[in-house]
């Protein structure tokens, strides 16, 4: 994966954590130098926010930036690239939105992964083993079609999601 993407996993796991450079040192097992100067950069990109507090710095993901919103989706589509790859090869290529937290930049530690899955769809999926890998649940929902949703908002929730594979039905 891109550097800068795997820099800033820590603040794609967990959108709300703030971290010092010592913790980011020792989550990304780099020196406190490097550590220091990787924060002040993201911080100078816009990709980071960061406040002092009793004499440290503290950083935090700039929910407000598209650029990391755009660098976290690509994240979450590698992170997910096996689960991708799993659907696609027992469902025959469907269409896949990764929706919720995860595509909006609002993920927590125990947040779950929320994907739509479209097409002609008889088989049953488990996502068991994938779930005990990446350590979060996994929640599905299955539909013919777009127009085959129901509920307006979550209509709009799979919308304003990100593409992680296949063709629109």
């Amino acid at each position: 994966m891109l550097n800068i993407i795997n820099n800033l996993s820590p603040f794609f796991e967990d959108c709300y954590i703030e971290v010092g450079v010592r913790e980011y040192s020792r989550l990304m097992g780099v020196s406190p130098p490097t550590a220091s100067n990787l924060l002040k950069k993201f911080e100078k990109e816009n990709l980071l926010k960061k406040r002092g507090e009793r004499g440290y710095l503290l950083f935090r993901a700039n929910r407000e930036s598209f650029v990391l919103k755009d660098l976290s989706r690509i994240y979450w589509k590698e992170k997910l690239k096996r689960i991708i790859e799993y659907l696609n090869d027992n469902l025959h290529y469907p269409y896949i939105i990764l929706f919720g937290s995860l595509s909006k930049l609002e993920t927590k530690k125990d947040s779950d992964i929320d994907l739509a899955v479209f097409g002609k769809i008889s088989k049953k999926v488990n996502f068991e083993k994938f779930e005990k890998e990446i350590k979060r649940n996994i929640q599905s929902f299955k539909f013919d079609s777009i127009d085959k949703i129901k509920s307006k908002e979550l209509k709009m929730n799979i919308l304003n999601g990100y593409v992680l594979g296949g063709e629109i039905i």
